[in-house]
């Protein structure tokens, strides 16, 4: 399958994003919060329109799946998935680690996904079978086969935190840094790139995941539900690894 035009679209979506979000950074913005108490910004919903238009200006017929209006079910082979703002906390704070996914699946197989921080200047792409790319070069996800004196990262939101602390507590006695850097697209690209081993999620959502998963995979990584199986990303626990890992870190998880 030839993905020339969608990658095109898929960047081009993205780069309209981050103009918005650069807008809004650093400025007093509108803040709602939602009914799982995370908080939403008028520039995620800006963000968030301008990537839609950009999709549907060239393909009206796909279907869409977005974190801040729901999904549009156009009844297609293809959909595309969106967080316009991953770590929408951090960017509130002015902290530069947040970041847009876009994702598109044909026939339930995400097969295209693109993850850009605006302020980071860095854009992560994959293509199914084709590989992982950040700004252009090909990466791929370390070569550690311990988590001993390894990186570990954690999402620690508001959900599940008493299943959350009991894995935690399940490392005290591990040589092992633990990173919770408030974007699950950030630490995705992390582990793809080899910076840190592992990443552990016990909650998170569609439009979180599906482009860093493709990333991961695609720079030779590992992803899995809790117990080792295979995910599908309508679950919302997973295990993301360098692979090398995999098998030792899932004891914690028992």
């Amino acid at each position: 399958m030839n993905l020339k035009k969608e990658k095109r679209v898929m960047l081009l979506a993205a780069k309209q994003a981050s103009k918005i979000i650069l807008h809004y950074y650093g400025k007093k913005v509108t803040v709602k919060i939602k009914p799982n108490k995370s908080l939403v910004a008028v520039a995620d919903i800006e963000s968030n329109k301008a990537i839609i238009k950009t999709i549907k200006k060239y393909f009206p017929k796909h279907s869409i799946l977005s974190e801040e209006t729901g999904l549009e079910d156009n009844k297609s082979d293809f959909k595309w998935i969106i967080d316009p703002i991953d770590g929408t906390h951090n960017f509130l704070h002015q902290i530069p680690v947040f970041g847009t996914s876009i994702a598109m699946e044909y026939k339930n197989e995400v097969i295209l996904g693109v993850l850009h921080f605006p302020i980071l200047c860095i854009t992560a792409i994959a293509e199914k079978g084709k590989g992982a790319f950040l700004n252009g070069k090909m990466i791929n996800v370390s070569n550690k086969k311990s988590l001993d004196h390894s990186f570990l990262l954690f999402e620690f939101s508001y959900a599940n935190r008493k299943q959350k602390i009991g894995f935690l507590e399940s490392l005290v006695h591990k040589t092992i840094d633990i990173r919770n850097f408030g974007s699950a697209i950030y630490n995705l690209m992390m582990v793809a790139s080899g910076k840190c081993e592992s990443y552990v999620v016990l909650s998170t959502h569609p439009w979180d995941v599906a482009a860093g998963f493709l990333i991961v995979e695609e720079a030779g990584g590992m992803v899995t539900g809790l117990k080792g199986g295979k995910y599908s990303l309508n679950d919302d626990k997973f295990v993301i690894s360098n692979g090398k890992v995999h098998k030792e870190l899932l004891k914690y998880l028992k």
